[in-house]
């Protein structure tokens, strides 16, 4: 018997990881949470405080050496959706660049 699965919407396959990132408000606050899924257009990150959240911030994964523009899609309890405002860029090139 076949396994109805609703149709994926996405522009973009999602791959499950579990990584520590960074979101950086455009206010200089900087709340710690875990990416539970990326894609090449987006990702989804736990937060403890998701609301916080507004308008365009940056995402930092150290652990990956990136950072990424990013808006809110949506916020599912402590889960929030994000999509890239711009490609991903190396974090490392970015703090050489502002010493």
């Amino acid at each position: 018997m076949p396994i109805d699965r609703p149709q994926e919407k996405r522009k973009f396959g999602r791959r499950p990881v579990f990584k520590a990132a960074v979101v950086a408000l455009e206010d200089g606050q900087r709340l710690q949470g875990a990416i539970l899924d990326l894609s090449e257009g987006g990702a989804k990150i736990k937060l403890a405080e998701p609301e916080r959240l507004n308008g365009e911030f940056y995402l930092e994964i150290p652990g990956d050496d990136l950072i990424v523009k990013c808006r809110l899609i949506r916020i599912e309890g402590l889960i929030a959706g994000l999509q890239y405002v711009r490609p991903p860029r190396r974090l490392s090139w970015l703090k050489r660049r502002a010493t």
